[in-house]
């Protein structure tokens, strides 16, 4: 039982995070990856076996999901690009740049989800006014037009320029607005700040352009990683800097690896081009929950790694010396009451999370000719807004409801919650992108994709259903995580940085050997006496 829960403390994670991920490719952008990211935030929360972890679920789903957005705004299509071409150069730069690209969206993603169990919630419920504040300036900026105004007066390099210098200026003025603010605000304010100066930096001053024409989006994301490690190194939080170097890491393995086995697809490789069973299939989507199931699998052996195994000290008493200790990182203290953060982090992830994502189906359904022009006298469109309107207000009842217990609906134990989130986030998401593609479910592709995206997620139920309360972990000693012991060794470092340098070029070399030509679908980064001519 041991070893089946260790290992599920890595295959649920794995498993949320590709079927996410394959979610994210329907979707794509911020918003997208945002589901992903609440997915493999509640998989850890959920395999933990530790009862404070539980107790923190929905605020994880919500700082992960917040985690993994930030890597939504890059563009990787072109850099894919490059590794379906014929040229040694053109392909290793392209997997050196998608394992940059993976790892800032891990990087980040592990390390905003990291705060969620080694702040206190007293420090935590602080972002509450901060982040609803700023999501309301965004959708104002949004719907009155400014959004794309400013956009259309300068976006040279197509980049998220106004979000990141809204959010510093919102930060900035609450900052001074009020003392509790302060310290959150100052987060904020320190990663938009670093948003703006990586692009300012290395685009702007250095004219480092990864995907031109592309956006430049990647840029900001180096600086607000940066912005990130600088602040958690302040904070002296080694727990969290450690679980953003297993996100850094095996973000980036998954992006490299998954778009490695996109090319053998592409160049219908071995077994590939002669197998039926393989033929006619979106290796891309692929590719995508490849992603996923690395980083995610990645993400599980971070979290593990904080309930480690160890060996008694000899000196222990005989009893205790039977049993390795269990050292586990020290639970974050709940000095307050819940109160703000969980309230606004299921309102973000049942409405407004699905709004953001969802709401593409009808323009798809549209497009293929599904829906009327009109029905009594309204938009056929208009019909779906009512119907959205009304769910929303459904499940904005059930939530105050639940925050004063009068849902029997909802588990009494946190354990029970974080199941019933998980799996509301899971379906509600697979359903919608299986409503989505219905109109292209005819494709053999499309429609092995949509039959994988369930079979995972059946899998993730399983998991997710057998956790039971005995499954809790019971530490003998603990870690703080300002601890020493949580660092990663100078060697290890640098050993994994050759490490991943050598991938690189062995990649991009095996790719080449895949095919004669360029692939469909490639991009030329640099000029060579060959291309030339």
């Amino acid at each position: 039982m041991k070893y089946a829960h260790r290992c599920s403390q890595i295959l649920l994670p794995a498993l949320a995070m590709s079927v996410g991920w394959g979610f994210r490719g329907n979707y794509g952008h911020e918003a997208g990856a945002m589901v992903p990211g609440a997915l493999v935030a509640l998989a850890v929360c959920l395999t933990s076996g530790r009862p404070e972890w539980w107790q923190r679920g929905t605020l994880m789903a919500f700082l992960g999901a917040i985690g993994w957005a930030f890597g939504g705004q890059m563009s990787y299509g072109r850099v894919i690009g490059y590794t379906a071409g014929s040229q040694f150069l053109d392909v290793t730069y392209g997997y050196a740049s998608l394992f940059l690209i993976g790892a800032l969206w891990g990087g980040i993603g592990a390390g905003i989800l990291a705060l969620s169990i080694t702040m206190k919630r007293s420090e935590l419920e602080r972002f509450t006014i901060p982040l609803a504040f700023l999501w309301v300036f965004w959708l104002a900026l949004d719907l009155s037009g400014l959004t794309s105004g400013l956009f259309e007066l300068w976006n040279p390099y197509d980049v998220d320029w106004v979000a990141a210098g809204s959010a510093a200026l919102v930060s900035f003025l609450l900052y001074r607005a009020r003392p509790d603010f302060r310290a959150p605000c100052r987060l904020l304010l320190l990663l938009s700040v670093g948003w703006l100066l990586g692009f300012f930096l290395l685009t702007m001053v250095l004219g480092l352009r990864m995907t031109p024409p592309r956006g430049d989006n990647w840029a900001g994301c180096v600086g607000v990683f940066i912005a990130l490690v600088y602040e958690l190194r302040q904070q002296q939080n080694r727990a969290a800097l450690r679980w953003c170097g297993y996100g850094f890491l095996f973000g980036g393995l998954g992006f490299l690896l998954g778009d490695f086995v996109n090319m053998l697809g592409r160049a219908q490789w071995s077994i590939i081009g002669t197998w039926p069973l393989l033929q006619g299939l979106d290796y891309w989507k692929w590719m995508e929950q490849l992603f996923g199931l690395i980083m995610g699998a990645g993400i599980g052996w971070g979290a593990q790694s904080f309930a480690r195994q160890q060996t008694a000290d000899q000196n222990s008493q005989a009893a205790n010396a039977l049993q390795p200790e269990t050292i586990a990182l020290e639970s974050p203290a709940e000095d307050v009451a819940t109160r703000g953060m969980n309230l606004i982090g299921l309102i973000f992830l049942l409405i407004i999370l699905p709004w953001k994502n969802l709401h593409k189906n009808v323009f798809r359904w549209q497009e293929a000719g599904w829906i009327p022009d009109e029905y009594a006298g309204l938009a056929g469109t208009l019909w779906f807004l009512i119907v959205g309107i009304l769910l929303s207000l459904a499940i904005g009842f059930a939530i105050c409801k639940a925050k004063r217990n009068q849902l029997a609906l909802i588990p009494a134990s946190s354990l029970g919650r974080a199941q019933w989130l998980f799996l509301l986030i899971l379906w509600m998401s697979l359903a919608g992108d299986f409503c989505g593609t219905l109109p292209r479910l005819d494709s053999r592709g499309v429609f092995v994709v949509q039959i994988s995206f369930w079979i995972t997620g059946a899998l993730c139920t399983l998991l997710v259903v057998r956790i039971q309360e005995a499954n809790q972990l019971l530490p003998t000693g603990f870690w703080k995580s300002t601890d020493s012991r949580w660092s990663f060794h100078v060697l290890t470092r640098l050993g994994a940085a050759i490490a991943v340098l050598l991938l690189c070029g062995a990649i991009g070399w095996l790719t080449i050997q895949t095919h004669d030509e360029p692939l469909p679908g490639s991009h030329l980064r640099f000029e060579t006496s060959e291309t030339q001519h």
